[in-house]
């Protein structure tokens, strides 16, 4: 038979696994959007094949448009790879020669064509399926309370650029036939 003492300690032991469990759980549901885009942002590349393009660099370059949270968590993730990537913010006006990976939160249609002129193989990535409608080639959308990318391959095959079945499989596919 258990003592009283027993039972007092044994409730306590499983009352502070429970609250662990509980703080952990938390803990990780404390991941934002913005950290979850950025980190999209940087497996996107390695996810991605430009070997058929006329890109060649040493490093993977990340661009994005503007400043903003995405932006800033994004280099910083960037910043903690100096030996594959690098990050420009072309509102910086820094003008790099290859973009692989491009961030716009911007869904003018005109400034999209535009990128695309500027950087043929860049993938251009955005939020919302109306960043898809005007042409863009990702974008994040909420699925069950949940960031997800959005792709159009019919978008991303004027780049050239090969998508891997990884990046494939945990993504929305736009219906290219409703276009």
């Amino acid at each position: 038979m258990i003592s009283r003492s027993q039972f007092y300690l044994f409730s306590v032991k499983w009352g502070a696994m429970i609250c662990l469990c509980l703080y952990t759980s938390l803990a990780i549901a404390k991941v934002d959007d913005v950290d979850l885009k950025a980190v999209y942002l940087f497996r996107f590349a390695l996810l991605a094949d430009w070997q058929k393009t006329s890109v060649h660099a040493e490093h993977l370059e990340y661009c994005v448009l503007e400043a903003g949270k995405v932006s800033a968590r994004l280099k910083n993730v960037v910043e903690l790879k100096p030996d594959i990537a690098h990050f420009y913010n072309l509102s910086e006006e820094q003008n790099p020669n290859v973009c692989h990976i491009l961030y716009v939160e911007d869904h003018n249609e005109s400034k999209i064509s535009l990128l695309k002129t500027q950087f043929p193989h860049a993938l251009l990535v955005g939020n919302g399926k109306a960043f898809i409608d005007k042409g863009g080639m990702i974008a994040f959308i909420k699925v069950r309370n949940r960031i997800r990318p959005l792709i159009s391959r019919k978008h991303v095959k004027q780049t050239q650029v090969q998508l891997r079945s990884q990046l494939l499989e945990v993504s929305e596919l736009v219906k290219e036939d409703e276009r």
